[in-house]
């Protein structure tokens, strides 16, 4: 995949910006370019009919295979929702038939135990696995209500180990619980088996369970843990690592962003990014690389690893205690402390973002909160902010006032964070002398709504007009998007914050074309997520680049512009968008 200096001339007028160290970017780019890209084999895909809560849901083969060549994903392996949903052995052999045209993608089969009397003979079911060439079968025994720990599973489970075929379990609990995860690993422990669609939530629980047992395997589609990647292969677990995207429901090009940007050696991100997985299918001939030629230079930028030509700012970043791996509850955030999270952003073409505390918002502790930002912004480079946090069910209103006036003495703090779990609502009265005390400074407030219909969104953004008002995890759900665009055509005010584990294919879009793509900005949600994931569901949409880059840098600008002149210059963000 060449990408001429012509071309890289025209891309970055396309967007009319000026960045020092143009020319070194170029020369690492062209430097990247003699190194052959990484091969990319989808562990778990999904098509087929399914119940959808929006029209612009995507589900069907032929946006699979659209997102596939757009990410340069080279092969995929593909479960069909019909296989759960309708008799599994009918679905199965039609799923194979539908993708025959497609060297490129191979069939999940949905099985269960012959004994109930819906599939043939282990034998005969043997002949077919060969038959159809497929290599890698899935179970789902809480959803097709048949008892694993039976007896009579015992010849199913050692047929499929001596098979020697992968078995997908698309979500723990169709086993159980964890306990149950631990007694079928250790039961069959020839048997190879890839588990998914894991929470970020849940590491505590899996973690130790990649350390004991050598037959499980995981990916990062839902579990994007931050520093995952690093983790693993400093624990020497790289072999354990699969790449997943769930597509088209999710996007193929933000799952492949974190193994592009992991910071390990390329053997190991070849072993995540393919390898592992064409080995536990027994295939010993790599399938045909697949490039886009057509890609633009942030996704040319991020398939090498480089920093992002473009500037980000991110206007969702929380920041642990230095030093610290956990933050409480389910939570557990590796190098979640100022030296890790800058460290690992400045890899990503960071100029900037809002810092809010961890313990402050969710933990509940906004006075320790406020203290934790203010250290957070000492240690930060150029170019970093802060918002303050206060509680007004643990404060009286006179002491919610002298706290108020105490933290933004610290000209470094311009925005404004409330939590849900604080238990009121926020346009309860007794948050009234924070907003109003915002409006009258100009600043911004990032909402993570606690009601669906967004009313307190509404009421803010009429009632303080001076404050832009982002609605955090707009992009989680088509319907989430919807009622952002509503809230954003009626207020000027109101903008729209993407990050969102499971943000659908195709959300960033929708936000985009019927909302503002002026009233777009990233955020990740670090390092509770992984940033990468989140900066590549923009790199990797389908907008204009000109598009992307408001939604990277040049919205996030117009949201802080009112108190630019508040803050120091060192905490500016040195960017220059030209109009």
């Amino acid at each position: 995949m060449r990408y001429s200096r012509r071309r890289f001339i025209q891309d970055f007028s396309a967007v009319g910006i000026g960045l020092p160290g143009i020319g070194s970017w170029l020369e690492r780019s062209i430097s990247a370019e003699d190194e052959t890209p990484l091969l990319y084999f989808d562990a778990f895909t999904e098509i087929g009919p399914r119940q959808v809560t929006h029209s612009l849901e995507q589900t069907s083969l032929s946006e699979l295979l659209e997102e596939l060549n757009f990410c340069s994903i080279s092969g995929a392996l593909v479960a069909s929702t019909l296989s759960l949903s309708y008799d599994a052995h009918f679905s199965n052999l039609k799923l194979s038939k539908t993708l025959a045209p497609y060297p490129n993608l191979s069939a999940i089969w949905n099985l269960f135990p012959p004994e109930t009397g819906e599939f043939p003979d282990l034998d005969t079911l043997g002949d077919l696995l060969r038959q159809h060439q497929v290599r890698a079968v899935s179970i789902h025994p809480g959803s097709n209500a048949w008892d694993w720990r039976a007896d009579y599973c015992q010849d199913f489970f050692n047929w499929l180990s001596d098979q020697q075929v992968l078995l997908i379990i698309t979500d723990y609990s169709e086993l159980g619980d964890w306990r149950d995860v631990d007694l079928f690993l250790s039961q069959y422990p020839e048997l190879a088996v890839f588990l998914r669609h894991i929470s970020w939530a849940a590491q505590r629980f899996v973690i130790p369970l990649v350390r004991q047992h050598k037959n499980l395997h995981i990916c990062f589609d839902t579990f994007q843990i931050n520093e995952g990647p690093e983790y693993f292969y400093e624990e020497n677990l790289t072999s354990q690592i699969l790449f997943a995207s769930n597509a088209p429901t999710m996007s193929a090009g933000a799952h492949r962003t974190l193994i592009d940007y992991a910071r390990i050696p390329r053997e190991a991100k070849e072993q995540m990014a393919g390898g592992n997985l064409l080995r536990l299918l027994g295939r010993s001939q790599r399938p045909e690389m697949k490039e886009n030629e057509d890609s633009d230079i942030l996704v040319r930028a991020a398939q090498r690893g480089l920093p992002l030509p473009l500037p980000v700012l991110d206007m969702h970043m929380h920041m642990l205690h230095e030093g610290l791996n956990g933050a409480g509850r389910h939570y557990r955030m590796r190098n979640g402390g100022p030296k890790g999270v800058f460290s690992l952003v400045s890899d990503l073409g960071y100029a900037g973002g809002g810092i809010m505390s961890w313990d402050g918002v969710v933990s509940q502790d906004a006075k320790s909160g406020n203290e934790t930002t203010r250290l957070a912004l000492d240690a930060a480079p150029p170019g970093y902010w802060g918002l303050g946090t206060f509680d007004p069910t643990q404060f009286s209103q006179a002491e919610m006032e002298q706290m108020i006036h105490r933290v933004y003495r610290d000209s470094r703090f311009i925005g404004m964070k409330p939590y849900l779990m604080y238990g009121v609502e926020y346009h309860d009265p007794s948050y009234d002398i924070w907003w109003e005390y915002g409006n009258k400074n100009q600043f911004y407030g990032l909402l993570h709504n606690a009601r669906k219909d967004l009313m307190e969104t509404d009421v803010l953004a009429s009632r303080y007009p001076n404050v832009r008002w982002l609605v955090a995890h707009a992009g989680s759900s088509f319907s989430m998007a919807q009622k952002t665009i509503e809230l954003m055509h009626k207020y000027p005010n109101v903008y729209a914050e993407i990050t969102y584990t499971s943000l659908p294919l195709g959300a960033i879009e929708y936000l985009a074309e019927q909302g503002d793509e002026n009233r777009i900005v990233y955020g990740s949600d670090l390092p509770m997520r992984d940033p990468r994931p989140q900066l590549g569901w923009v790199i990797y949409s389908r907008l204009p680049l000109g598009v992307k880059q408001k939604i990277l840098a040049a919205n996030a600008l117009k949201v802080i512009q009112p108190c630019l002149g508040r803050l120091p210059e060192s905490n500016r963000p040195t960017v220059s968008i030209k109009k």
